[in-house]
């Protein structure tokens, strides 16, 4: 159809309304909302990894506590291995609302059971490699801790056509133990 003189296409060629509003609102449901929700939810986990990275940072700090008294402010360093790990299970119950046994309270940001995968302490025979690769250079604690989190909005529902429940983060952190040389 040809339109007359100086009339716009939009003037001549009118369509359907009806049609324009179902294109826009299947573009708003199917397109722009599933972003913002991927967006969000990513947010969201990073966030939750963040929490759960502080804890068990503050929690391989804590081990500092099971150091012999009689080398505190020392350069030698030395553990009581069975107290550094009642140390760390019992700071990382509480760090995470957990409770003895590692299960989550209400209000744990873990929604199943953590487990501690391993801790490592590095006290000499510097530099050393972690077992996940990194360069340790001072006395430190390595620890690999895993933590099963519930998802929100969509991955739930993905998660659940796979048969999952959780998403189970492996949280990998090195701390560095205070030493005053």
């Amino acid at each position: 159809m040809k339109c007359p003189g100086r009339l716009s296409l939009k003037n001549c060629c009118k369509g359907s309304s009806v049609v324009d509003v179902v294109i826009w609102a299947a573009i708003i449901v199917f397109v722009i909302m599933p972003v913002f929700a991927a967006v969000i939810e990513k947010f969201i986990l990073l966030n939750k990894i963040q929490v759960i990275k502080d804890a068990v940072d503050i929690t391989n700090i804590s081990t500092y506590n099971s150091i012999v008294a009689e080398y505190l402010g020392k350069t030698i360093v030395e553990f009581d291995r069975d107290k550094v790990y009642n140390i760390y299970r019992e700071l990382l119950s509480e760090n995470l609302n957990l409770n003895w046994d590692l299960s989550p309270r209400d209000g744990s940001i873990a929604k199943g059971n953590v487990r501690i995968e391993s801790i490592v302490l590095y006290t000499s025979q510097f530099p050393a490699v972690c077992p996940e690769g990194l360069e340790i250079k001072r006395p430190a604690v390595h620890s690999v801790v895993t933590v099963p989190i519930k998802p929100a909005l969509f991955s739930e529902m993905i998660l659940n056509m796979l048969g999952k429940q959780n998403i189970e983060l492996k949280i990998h952190v090195d701390s560095d133990i205070p030493l005053d040389k």
